[in-house]
């Protein structure tokens, strides 16, 4: 038996179109698939239409369940109950859930942190996204932490105790250190609110009835499966890097995905698709050197997932230096050397929007130009790819 393997990264900073190719290589798989989320968390926003045209942002699961993709949450993924709950509702996706152990997890306290800190920085905000990534991952570096088969495991007035000790002591001492004495007037109440933590501790309990947590290894899992994508977040120019406060907390390219393939057994051919738009796009602040106007580009088009937004403010446009681009993921791509049977593409979606062409520091040229071989082709969120 042969594995078919579809890694999907973004080439960029993110916004490139990685839902679409996701649903695309679940839709060709010829049986059984299983989507793996190994970065970031719902923070991510990938959008697909259904045949049907039902749109949907995916935030909490693979962007192939209209497809009929199972999930596999990888230990690298970070869990939010409550977003979950909200998008699994909308959804009532028929598909298999699976969850390591290991995650770790997001409470409405970390996402009001989140928001805090970022109103407190007005016009000078990082651009997070609000859903509290990077206060999780601080939180459990700063503090003693449960894991969620655990906190699941307790009684419900336990639960309570826990989550009232992250509002009312971790979340104080946090505010405090980075100069925030008071929790703005405005989010007292909420923060206060009983109500948020019996409503959390209902999402927690839904996600444990619907989402199979395994502690044992995702091989296991994994190994059922004959098609695996795996489904990155953000963009390669957002890696981590701690020396950077506008870059995401996780490993946006083939760090995670070489690492759990690695366990994965059989023979397996490997497609690994980095994912463009036609020009660039940033979100928040932080370095865009190659930063225009979206008139330059066509001042007509309009985003529909993308909109401004508290927290990210405006869509920010950009030219593509195609030197750069080859250059980011052919060291990327290095990493896969490793591995016999592995396939470079290249998915260049939004050209609708620049006559079929790349938006370049040099003006309007071929994709072709990027010197890849096999490149798919998208010209709008619900036609098919082609290469």
């Amino acid at each position: 038996m042969c594995r078919e393997i579809k890694v999907v990264i973004g080439s960029s900073y993110g916004d490139e179109g990685k839902g679409l190719m996701t649903d695309y290589f679940c839709g060709k798989a010829d049986n059984l698939c299983i989507t793996v989320l190994h970065n970031g968390g719902s923070q991510r926003g990938h959008t697909v239409i259904s045949k049907d045209g039902f749109r949907h942002v995916f935030h909490h699961f693979s962007s192939g369940t209209f497809a009929g993709s199972d999930t596999y949450f990888a230990g690298s993924f970070i869990i939010n109950p409550l977003v979950f709950a909200e998008e699994h509702k909308e959804l009532s996706p028929d598909t298999k859930i699976y969850c390591s152990g290991g995650c770790m997890w997001s409470t409405p306290f970390d996402m009001m942190m989140n928001q805090i800190i970022e109103d407190s920085r007005g016009d000078n905000r990082h651009g997070s996204c609000g859903y509290g990534i990077w206060e999780t991952i601080v939180r459990y570096k700063n503090s003693e932490t449960i894991g969620f088969p655990e906190f699941i495991r307790m009684d419900r007035q336990n639960q309570v105790k826990y989550l009232e000790n992250i509002r009312d002591c971790y979340m104080t001492e946090r505010l405090h250190n980075i100069g925030i004495n008071k929790i703005p007037a405005d989010w007292e109440e909420i923060v206060h609110n009983d109500g948020i933590i019996q409503h959390f501790l209902d999402d927690c309990n839904y996600f444990s009835k619907i989402v199979d947590i395994k502690n044992s290894s995702y091989a296991d899992i994994l190994n059922k499966y004959n098609n695996i994508v795996f489904e990155g977040g953000q963009g390669l120019l957002l890696n981590q890097d701690e020396q950077n406060p506008h870059t995401t907390p996780s490993f946006t390219g083939a760090d995670n995905p070489v690492r759990l393939i690695r366990n994965i057994s059989g023979e397996k051919n490997i497609e690994v698709c980095y994912v463009t738009r036609s020009y660039l796009t940033r979100h928040g602040a932080g370095d865009f050197p190659a930063e225009c106007a979206k008139s330059e580009i066509n001042p007509d088009m309009v985003d529909r997932t993308n909109v401004p937004n508290d927290y990210q403010g405006t869509l920010r446009y950009g030219k593509i230096n195609i030197d750069e681009l080859k250059q980011r993921i052919s060291d990327d791509f290095s990493k896969f050397d490793e591995f016999e049977n592995t396939e470079l593409s290249l998915a260049v979606t939004h050209l609708n929007e620049t006559n079929g062409k790349l938006f370049t520091d040099k003006g309007l040229e071929n994709p072709e130009r990027i010197g890849i071989d096999k490149i798919y082709y998208s010209y709008n969120e619900k036609m098919p790819l082609e290469y």
